[in-house]
């Protein structure tokens, strides 16, 4: 339950649109809580930036091959591009990643992990994951986050179910 069901019907009551923008700024404020707190509690143990760890945990996948394209590391971290050059760098700076030339592609340009970066991303997944649920659970708390917190947690609705990406849509 988002805790908007029983606003009032009729000519009194805010416009679905307003409902909807609420809701979304709720989920933002989920977001932007938990965020805070897993860049804070990686760079209080591990020195290392949540954007840096995400970059890390992006390059570290099997399906990233051997390099990814900054573009398409850019997409999976949620960043932009020149964002993204410059988080390399610093990883670079770091032994944590490296420039490559792109597979398929010698003209564009890459980056992949070091074994070093591997190491890190290794050894700090434990506190991200720990930080994870321990920012989940605290927004449990708070009924209009809760459903949104549990379904993180375990891909289920606090009031039962699973949501499907297609409810709620037109």
């Amino acid at each position: 339950m988002t805790g908007f069901e029983s606003m009032p019907q009729g000519s009194s009551a805010a416009p679905a649109g307003d409902a909807e923008d609420e809701r979304w700024c709720m989920a933002v404020r989920l977001l932007g809580r938990v965020e805070k707190q897993l860049d804070a509690t990686l760079q209080r143990r591990h020195g290392l930036p949540l954007s840096d760890y995400r970059a890390l945990c992006a390059l570290s996948r099997p399906d990233s091959g051997p390099a990814l394209r900054m573009g398409e590391l850019a997409d999976r971290i949620g960043l932009q591009d020149s964002t993204v050059t410059r988080l390399i760098g610093r990883l670079e700076a770091q032994g944590l990643a490296e420039r490559a030339a792109a597979p398929g592609d010698g003209r564009a340009v890459a980056a992949r992990i070091t074994a070093a970066g591997r190491q890190r991303y290794a050894e700090a997944t434990p506190t991200y994951r720990a930080a994870l649920g321990a920012a989940l659970e605290a927004s449990m708390a708070n009924i209009y986050l809760a459903d949104l917190a549990a379904w993180v947690r375990t891909g289920e609705s606090a009031v039962g179910g699973t949501p499907h990406a297609s409810e709620g849509s037109s």
